[in-house]
């Protein structure tokens, strides 16, 4: 798999929008997002993870986990064009990750709702 290098193919504050706009639908099955955390292109490695925007120059990175009796995922994606996940559904010792290539951060979306769909069986 080819990965973009160039860590302004998304963008990354239009996709925390989108997680915002979510988050009382989640909150409503019983499932809670904890704050974002942000990783700075520019910052010295090994970069910290950030939860306030505003110490970020340029960001290569957002962070999310979601838990609830659903099970739990985390999701990492990234300005360069792609985005990890990780989730584990209820009462399963198996996690399962998944790689996701995206055009822009409205793909995000998707992935998003394709992730929590598998954990709370609506998927």
């Amino acid at each position: 798999m080819e990965r973009r290098i160039d860590v302004s193919n998304l963008d990354l504050d239009r996709a925390a929008s989108i997680i915002a706009a979510r988050r009382s639908g989640w909150y409503a099955v019983g499932l809670t997002a904890d704050m974002l955390t942000w990783m700075d292109n520019d910052a010295e490695w090994p970069a910290p993870l950030l939860t306030d925007r505003s110490q970020i120059q340029r960001p290569m990175s957002l962070g999310l986990r979601i838990s609830g009796d659903a099970g739990e995922a985390e999701f990492v994606l990234y300005a360069g064009g792609w985005a990890d996940t990780g989730y584990a559904p209820p009462g399963s010792d198996e996690l399962t990750s998944e790689y996701f290539e995206l055009d822009n951060a409205e793909e995000f979306g998707a992935v998003l709702d394709r992730v929590i769909g598998c954990l709370t069986g609506t998927q």
